[in-house]
C-alpha cells in the first residue's frame, strides 16, 4: 500500500513539474505534458515519416533554399526564435502547409503555385510559425488524443519504440483540425512577424481571400480546409488586424519580390 501511494506521489509530483508552462505568445501557464526539449524532438522524430506522407521533399536545392531564407527571416523575429527551425516544399500537388511540434514547417508545392506573391508566401508561412510559437500543434494534439493517449504516445516515441510512434505522431498531424481560435491568432501572428519582417501585412488578406475563392469553386483545397478551417470571419478579422495595426501599409502597393517569387515558382513540379 505504501508503495503504491508512494508511486501516486511522484508521479503526481511529475505532473506539477512538467504539467504546466508558460506560452511563449501569451505569457500565460496552460497544460504541458512535454518539455520544449521534448516538443522539438517528438516534430524531429515525425519528420521522415511525415515527409514521405507527402511525396518527399521537391528536389530543387534553390526552391528549398529561397523558401528557407524566408521561413527563417520570420522565425528569428518570432516569439520563438532559439527554436532549430527548418522549413520545405514537399512534391504534393495538393494545396496545403504544416507545422510540426519543434519548428518543422512544410508547404506544398501546390499551394506555392496557387499562390501569387511572395509576401503570400510570407503570411503563409508566418501562420505556420504562429502555430509553433504558441504551441497549437502539441495542445491540439494532447486534446484530439486526450491527455493519457497522448502521453502514452510521447513515452513510446521518447523511448526504443521511437520509429513507430512517430509514424504514429505524423499520421496524428496530418489529421489534427486547429481551432477558431488557435487560426485567428496564428493569423495575428503571421501579420505581426511578416511585417516585422519587412513584408505588407495585406499579404495575409490576399492569402485569405485568394484561398476563399479558391474554396468556393471546390477541388484540391480540400484538405486545407480540413486541417486549417476558412471563413469569412477570418478574412475580416485579418482586415480589421491590418487596418487598425498597420495602417502605413496599402492593400493595392505592388509586390517588391514579384519577379524573384514567379522564379522561384516556376521550379515547383507541375501537377
Amino acid at each position: 500500500m505504501k508503495t503504491f501511494v508512494s508511486m501516486l506521489t511522484c508521479i503526481g509530483l511529475l505532473f506539477v513539474i512538467v504539467g504546466c508552462a508558460v506560452n511563449p505568445v501569451t505569457g500565460k501557464r496552460q497544460m504541458a505534458l512535454v518539455s520544449e526539449s521534448q516538443e522539438i524532438q517528438l516534430g524531429a522524430d515525425a519528420v521522415p515519416e511525415f515527409e514521405k506522407e507527402f511525396g518527399g521533399k521537391v528536389p530543387n536545392e534553390q526552391l528549398q533554399q529561397y523558401v528557407t531564407e524566408l521561413g527563417m527571416a520570420l522565425a528569428a523575429i518570432s516569439d520563438r526564435p532559439k527554436l532549430p527551425w527548418s522549413f520545405a516544399v514537399l512534391n504534393s500537388d495538393v494545396p496545403n502547409a504544416f507545422a510540426l511540434p519543434g519548428g518543422k514547417i512544410f508547404v506544398t508545392a501546390g499551394l506555392m503555385t496557387s499562390l501569387t506573391n511572395e509576401r503570400q508566401l510570407t503570411s503563409v508561412l508566418g501562420h505556420e510559425i504562429g502555430h509553433v510559437c504558441a504551441k497549437h500543434s502539441v495542445q491540439g494534439m494532447q486534446r484530439a488524443m486526450g491527455a493519457e493517449a497522448f502521453a502514452a504516445l510521447f513515452a513510446q516515441a521518447s523511448g526504443n519504440e521511437s520509429y513507430g510512434s512517430a509514424a504514429k505522431v505524423a499520421g496524428q498531424m496530418v489529421v489534427l483540425k486547429y481551432g477558431r481560435d488557435d487560426e485567428y491568432q496564428a493569423d495575428a501572428l503571421g501579420i505581426k512577424y511578416m511585417e516585422k519582417a519587412g513584408y505588407n501585412p495585406w499579404g495575409m488578406v490576399e492569402t485569405l481571400q485568394f484561398l476563399m475563392t479558391l474554396g468556393e469553386e471546390g477541388g484540391r483545397l480540400q484538405e486545407l480546409f480540413q486541417t486549417h478551417p476558412l471563413s469569412s470571419e477570418r478574412v475580416k478579422k485579418s482586415q480589421e488586424n491590418v487596418a487598425k495595426h498597420y495602417a502605413t501599409y496599402q492593400a493595392d502597393t505592388p509586390d517588391a519580390n514579384q519577379t524573384r517569387f514567379r522564379q522561384m515558382q516556376a521550379l515547383c513540379p507541375k501537377s
